[in-house]
């Protein structure tokens, strides 16, 4: 059996461009690293069909899970009717929670493939697949941590040189269900994002001179002053990372979950315990960066 980790992703930053593009895409400009949660796949060879099981009953397999999906391209791409797999997803990654999970299983289950077939595909070919399933799949086939820039089509993922600190996360997921990425993007005021671009590239320099201070400092979101206004949640969860220590706090992804950032695993782990009984969540989860 082939295995692979797919990790999940954090946007630390998301500055979005409020000019769209005339075919209707807002430019969007990330700066992503990959966390030590993450789901973990395993690949048997069969004859012909494309199988997916998963350990969370609440995630599809049908024709719409990104497993499958992936599979399929990567069959269809390789153009062998005869080649066939089983696929076993262990899902720890929150579900439509802002972390890419689904993307990240996706890259995943290409390159798990790709080894277990024992085939290659050039970039091309994997770019191809990439503009089918999203920008999150797109940086997951790289990982690390990167700069992405795009426009909903087309990506350049950039990997950056630096690592970021030893940095402990507190990922607390709402009970409340979000709404599509779709929707946010729909219901968004242009009036309201795109004015965090300083913030960015201030963050890009903390980086590059593993300034700590200065990276928890520049941490941007553009969904999130819009997420909070809809879903109070989110501004409740800041509130509460912060009385117990979080030395700064993001919604990750266009929501709905919040992370905190702790200095050490003893400070975190005392976090989770003040938290984890509080009314409306639905998961509080331990992880740190990945470097």
């Amino acid at each position: 059996m082939i295995r692979r980790k797919a990790y999940a992703k954090l946007d630390l930053a998301i500055h979005i461009d409020p000019k769209k593009k005339a075919d209707g895409y807002f430019p969007v400009h990330y700066i992503d690293c990959q966390i030590d949660l993450c789901d973990r796949l395993g690949f048997e060879n069969q004859a012909k069909k494309i199988e997916v099981h998963c350990s969370d009953p609440d995630v599809p397999v049908g024709k719409d899970n990104f497993v499958n999906r992936a599979a399929q391209l990567v069959k269809k791409t390789i153009g062998r009717k005869s080649l066939g797999a089983k696929i076993t997803l262990e899902k720890n990654i929150p579900i439509k929670a802002g972390f890419g999970g689904g993307s990240s299983d996706a890259a995943a289950t290409i390159l798990g493939l790709l080894n277990l077939w024992k085939v290659k595909l050039d970039e091309s070919q994997k770019k191809r697949i990439a503009r089918s399933l999203g920008k999150d799949f797109y940086y997951s086939l790289y990982g690390g941590l990167s700069e992405v820039i795009g426009d909903g089509k087309n990506y350049k993922v950039t990997v950056l040189s630096s690592r970021l600190p030893r940095l402990w996360l507190l990922i607390v997921v709402p009970s409340e269900q979000k709404p599509s990425t779709a929707w946010v993007y729909e219901h968004l005021k242009t009036k309201d994002i795109g004015h965090n671009f300083d913030k960015l590239e201030k963050l890009k320099t903390a980086i590059l001179k593993s300034d700590k201070i200065g990276i928890l400092k520049n941490l941007t979101n553009d969904f999130e002053d819009f997420m909070s206004f809809n879903f109070p949640i989110i501004g409740t969860i800041k509130t509460d990372l912060a009385r117990v220590g979080a030395q700064a706090t993001i919604m990750a992804g266009s929501g709905l979950s919040v992370v905190g950032f702790f200095d050490s695993l003893k400070n975190v782990q005392a976090a989770k315990n003040k938290l984890k009984n509080m009314q409306g969540l639905k998961k509080v989860l331990v992880t740190k960066i990945k470097n």
